[in-house]
């Protein structure tokens, strides 16, 4: 049995893996080309939450995005969405809440990781605050400019 050990550096093939692991589908249900068509169109929507060009292994949280939404794609390409009703015969049966998306965590997972990733970017080398003074250049704070206008003025009698 191999020790287990961490992989730092991310392939493309490497995110595959994971899907499927996560979803448990074998390659022999979803073929590479197809996995490597959803994982296309995980990206795109990754760059267009993002508003920038995805590249693997630069941020693990955007890498865990393009997992989670292909494994939600590939979990819909496989099994569909699932069905709403089914009547044989006389029998009817309701599986409950069409609404709900079945694979709806994985969508969540991925809008949490990008979420974490831009609170995780705010500038925080440089905080200024000025507890003497009380000021603090918020903008400075957020991304490193100084443009916050100061409007409290300094209390008479002080220097």
């Amino acid at each position: 049995m191999a020790d287990i050990a961490r992989d730092s550096v991310m392939t493309l093939n490497k995110v595959g893996d994971r899907v499927r692991l996560l979803t448990g589908i074998e390659a022999t249900e979803i073929d590479n080309s197809d996995l490597s068509i959803l994982m296309t169109m995980a990206i795109e929507w990754v760059e267009e939450q993002e508003g920038s060009t995805y590249t693997v292994n630069t941020h693990d949280l955007q890498d865990q995005a393009v997992t989670y939404y292909t494994s939600y794609l590939a979990s819909i390409a496989q099994n569909g969405m699932g069905i709403e009703n089914l009547k044989i015969g006389e029998i009817f049966i309701s599986y409950g809440d069409a609404d709900k998306d079945p694979y709806g965590k994985y969508m969540d997972m991925a809008r949490n990781a990008l979420l974490q990733k831009n609170a995780l970017s705010i500038t925080t080398s440089t905080y200024n605050a000025d507890p003497t003074l009380g000021d603090v250049d918020w903008k400075k704070n957020i991304d490193g400019s100084s443009s916050t206008l100061n409007v409290r003025q300094k209390p008479r009698n002080i220097n």
